[in-house]
């Protein structure tokens, strides 16, 4: 039998995952690194970090399965998206990684946005942020043209780490979607946006399909992670999509609800649809001929993240801060939390905002500021989703996945704040299945995508339902939850 390998590269850990073929896990590792801020609104991270640590799990991965390295066929690749690795003329990084947290080009995103002007529109079909590598780069040839001039190639972060399993350099369109240096419509660089900016087009690496293979394991990788040299490396996948992926999200009808370190809510669709006002983002998926509209922001999981860790101090579990959330009531009493520690994308596109915790009185306590955060993330989603609403996307059931899938608190917040039931998956990463997933199709083991998902993905039946009490609540909170950032909005810049 052939094993199935996914790596997934996020913020805050890399995760390796093996199952067999018919999507049974045999063993997952993990492997957690920083981010480093050296100066406010800096996000980087150093790519050979994220090769030490992706070696340390694979092996343990390969230890844990007990299979031999020569049964397994296949790698697939997910990671996280936007983030500018830069490589010299040797292929070693000239530089930390940029990623995609990074607010230091918000500037360089208004210029980019003019340089663009119609190719917004007929092309690259989304708003440049900050930390999108476009950005990043134009930053790094006003600011830092030393380090500039050195770039022989730009990639994403999971490409960098294919880069070493194979010596190849390529990317694909899922992931090149967010740097907003691609043509999303018709999936090539668009040449035109990186002329107008005046970088360099000779740095661009090839692009391949998610599930295409992209080489073997090379020697020296082999030497390092125990691997053999004749398991197939799959080009891999952007994480929203190897997320989308791993749930079985292939196919128009079902939106997904993701919260990991960020949160995104995403649809499948036929054609590259996008919205007018660019609220949403428009990236190519995994699954030929598909594109996905995604609400996404750049908090997520990470706010309970610096709750617990920055402020609590606490050790426990997010487990039980998950129950302890429950000992709240819907709404947390009247406490609010705007959730814009890492500034903001969708909906309202403010790298300068900020989070907020208002209506905040005697009567709160810890589970309350617990409850409020997790809410906090969910009203900013339910934006999205009415952005959502507003192009004509509605899908008929929603899968939750990430980190607040797996605490029942959140998942019922999830089910009262979007009002519809939330299912889940069997799945246990589901970015590290999602890049499993694209290797079975690349080694030839499925046909294709769809046929994978279905043989792998299986969906738990008994959904999260809203109860209508809560709804209600919800439903007033979020009007003051808009109305709340509206307020404060123009103060952000003064900060």
């Amino acid at each position: 039998m052939g094993y199935l390998a996914g790596i997934d590269l996020g913020t805050s850990s890399v995760k390796t995952l093996i199952m067999d073929p018919e999507g049974h896990t045999l063993a997952v590792s993990h492997a957690d690194y920083d981010v480093t801020t050296a100066k406010i609104g800096y996000a980087e991270q150093d790519p050979l970090i994220w090769w030490d640590r992706t070696v340390k799990t694979i092996r343990e991965a390969l230890e844990n399965s007990c299979i031999r390295p020569e049964d397994l066929t296949g790698i697939g690749l997910s990671g996280q998206m936007h983030g500018l690795v830069a490589l010299d003329e040797n292929c070693r990084p000239i530089m930390p990684s940029i990623i995609w947290m990074d607010q230091r080009s918000a500037k360089e995103t208004g210029e980019i946005k003019e340089l663009a002007k119609e190719l917004l529109d007929t092309e690259l079909l989304n708003q440049p942020g900050a930390g999108m590598m476009i950005c990043s780069l134009l930053w790094l040839k006003k600011y830092q043209r030393e380090t500039y001039n050195r770039i022989r190639w730009v990639m994403l972060p999971k490409d960098y780490i294919r880069y070493r399993l194979t010596g190849t350099i390529g990317s694909e369109y899922s992931d090149a979607s967010s740097t907003l240096a691609l043509s999303v419509r018709n999936r090539h660089w668009c040449m035109e946006l990186i002329r107008r900016a005046g970088l360099k087009d000779d740095i661009w690496p090839t692009l391949s399909e998610s599930w295409q293979v992209a080489g073997s394991v090379q020697e020296s990788a082999a030497r390092e992670t125990g691997l053999s040299r004749n398991t197939k490396i799959i080009f891999g996948a952007g994480d929203s999509s190897a997320q989308l992926t791993g749930n079985g999200v292939i196919e128009p009808g079902v939106t997904a609800c993701n919260i990991g370190t960020a949160s995104q809510i995403a649809a499948v669709v036929d054609s590259p649809l996008y919205d007018s006002q660019m609220r949403l983002q428009t990236w190519c998926h995994t699954a030929e001929g598909k594109w996905y509209i995604q609400g996404g922001s750049l908090n997520g999981g990470s706010t309970l993240g610096w709750l617990k860790k920055k402020i609590l101090k606490d050790s426990r579990p997010y487990s039980d801060l998950d129950q302890e959330a429950a000992l709240a009531p819907a709404g947390s009493e009247g406490l609010l939390f705007i959730p814009f520690l890492a500034g903001e994308r969708t909906p309202f596109m403010d790298p300068y905002a900020r989070g907020v915790y208002f209506g905040m009185g005697m009567k709160h306590e810890q589970r309350h500021i617990i409850r409020a955060t997790m809410e906090g993330v969910m009203y900013n989603l339910k934006e999205c989703v009415s952005i959502l609403d507003e192009t004509g996307i509605r899908g008929t059931r929603m899968i939750a996945s990430g980190g607040a899938a797996k605490g029942s608190t959140w998942k019922q917040i999830q089910a009262d704040i979007l009002e519809m039931p939330v299912y889940t998956t069997k799945t246990e990463e589901e970015a590290c299945q999602g890049a499993a997933i694209l290797a079975s199709v690349g080694c030839g083991i499925y046909n294709d995508i769809k046929e994978a998902c279905d043989a792998i993905v299986k969906v738990n039946e008994t959904p999260a339902e809203p109860i209508q009490a809560n709804v209600e609540i919800y439903r007033r909170q979020q009007q003051l939850f808009k109305e709340l950032y509206l307020k404060v909005k123009d103060l952000y810049p003064r900060l």
